[in-house]
């Protein structure tokens, strides 16, 4: 057979674009991010540590501070953020009790947007050559899709990927949404209370921990992954 030239330079870096622009999408929206934030604080003569405590009061100081905060969150799967930062920067602001509540509102919520892109844009993931694993959770999805949403969720499976796949099945949003919350608590639980055990002045950095609370966070988190574990391994023999 006779091998066909390679393409141009001019079309290759074309195609490489249309290909991963999601990806440069992404980079050049946390490029603009942090060149306005910079330009913020140059103009308004702010160290990072006014910025910091400028956000706190915002998030703690407002009523719609934690309106602002879901909000972010829900924005969280378009740009990619670490869920477990923004957890933990939850518990630090708001606390272990209203922390857990919001945080748990929030990340619930948060599963939505990549459900919603899986509903809406994606083909039907059965139609492709998958996993053993994944055509079984595909399965399971399909005849219980409660109990097969809650095991991903507490096996701590991809966040988003467990959320784009319930969506491209189309399997009932109730179910979806139900069971990422259920699944949801242990974890919000334990990453909450790490981040409330962070106790002092976060914007001068003068920090230390409660050691009871951080105790109770890692009893928890501890509890969770025996639980995934034992979870995984029955997973294992019904999938």
């Amino acid at each position: 057979m006779t091998q066909s030239p390679p393409l141009p330079f001019p079309q290759r870096l074309r195609d490489w674009i249309i290909q991963q622009r999601g990806k440069i999408a992404i980079i050049l929206g946390w490029v603009v991010l942090l060149v306005a934030v910079r330009q913020y604080m140059t103009s308004s003569g702010l160290t990072f540590a006014d910025l910091t405590r400028q956000l706190q009061t915002l998030l703690t100081g407002t009523w719609y501070g934690p309106l602002l905060y879901i909000l972010i969150y829900l924005l969280r799967p378009l740009i990619l953020f670490p869920a477990s930062l923004l957890t933990i920067l939850g518990g630090s602001i708001f606390g272990l009790g209203w922390g857990f509540v919001i945080v748990l509102v929030a990340g619930t919520l948060s599963a939505v947007i990549p459900y919603a892109a899986g509903r809406w844009f994606s083909g039907d993931p059965s139609q492709a050559a998958l996993h053993p694993r994944i055509q079984g959770f595909i399965d399971l999805l399909r005849r219980n899709p409660f109990q097969a949403v809650l095991i991903m969720r507490l096996i701590y499976l991809p966040y988003d990927a467990v959320s784009l796949l319930a969506g491209s099945l189309r399997i009932g949003f109730l179910a979806f949404i139900a069971a990422t919350a259920a699944g949801n608590l242990a974890g919000t639980l334990s990453f909450v209370g790490i981040g409330a055990s962070i106790e002092g002045d976060l914007a001068s950095g003068d920090l230390s921990l409660n050691p009871t609370i951080l105790l109770f966070s890692g009893l928890i988190l501890i509890f969770s992954i025996i639980l995934s574990r034992m979870l995984n391994r029955r997973g294992n023999k019904n999938v």
